[in-house]
């Protein structure tokens, strides 16, 4: 069964302060920004990320990343763990922005331009979360969903009221790995002292939903909003390629500030 739809139309929409606002009440689908970096900067991350320190996942498909995301230490490591390695992920992404450009600040100051209330990295007790993970891969994601309240509730961040993931693209796929975004806000049955799980999902969530499917262009930026389920086909790569991005989620508390994490 699926949640009842929310979008006013299955597009892709231009960064505005509205428009932001709409995105993050799931009113439509989704903001690209394009020409959001030249192709000699897409062609410099991308060779500085395939040269930095890149992991992977313990999942079945390869996903190789820099830097680290929160939802690992959700269930068997402490906040305290997750904050005391912020730093070494930090200095890896920042050894590729140096070697290249930083996405990231130019995100920040594009969403800085636009929304009339402070943007900033997420913090706990005054120590800031990471954000802009970099990720190398062409390999599937499977149906998935990133809702901070349901996710990280013992977080700061479990006080947002929309959630929105951001990625650019520095290098696409020859073909395939177009993304496929789901109108069905994510509302699990949540049982006390239990994370629902949330990767991997049914596909009966989705049958019937409108759906947004997006190819990723080097280059640009898409925004869309994670409460939805959402997966990424796999694709085939140019010789030596990849599908190189960096992201990060951006959240809207209470005070309407946004804050951003990975």
């Amino acid at each position: 069964m699926t949640s009842k739809p929310t979008w006013v139309d299955v597009q892709e929409h231009v960064l505005t302060e509205d428009n932001l606002r709409l995105l993050l009440d799931n009113r439509i689908a989704a903001i690209r920004i394009p020409s959001f970096a030249s192709p000699s900067e897409c062609q410099g991350f991308a060779a500085a990320a395939k040269k930095g320190n890149m992991q992977y996942y313990n999942v079945s498909d390869r996903i190789g990343y820099i830097g680290l995301a929160q939802y690992q230490y959700r269930w068997t490591r402490t906040k305290e763990e997750f904050l005391a390695d912020v730093p070494k992920a930090r200095a890896d992404v920042e050894a590729v922005f140096a070697d290249s450009f930083n996405p990231l600040q130019r995100v920040m100051d594009r969403l800085r331009a636009v929304w009339p209330h402070p943007v900033d990295f997420a913090r706990e007790s005054g120590l800031a979360y990471f954000a802009g993970i970099i990720r190398s891969t062409s390999d599937k994601i499977d149906l998935h969903v990133d809702w901070a309240p349901v996710n990280s509730p013992d977080y700061a961040i479990g006080a947002i009221d929309g959630q929105l993931g951001w990625n650019f693209f520095a290098e696409e796929l020859a073909s395939g790995g177009h993304t496929t975004v789901h109108n069905s806000p994510w509302e699990p049955e949540v049982v006390p002292g239990e994370i629902p799980k949330s990767y991997g999902l049914d596909r009966s969530l989705v049958e019937g939903a409108p759906n947004l499917v997006y190819r990723a262009k080097a280059g640009d930026v898409v925004i869309f909003n994670t409460r939805n389920p959402h997966e990424i086909a796999s694709g085939t790569t140019a010789p030596g390629g990849s599908r190189v991005s960096i992201g990060s989620f951006i959240g809207r508390m209470p005070d309407s500030s946004l804050v951003m994490w990975a």
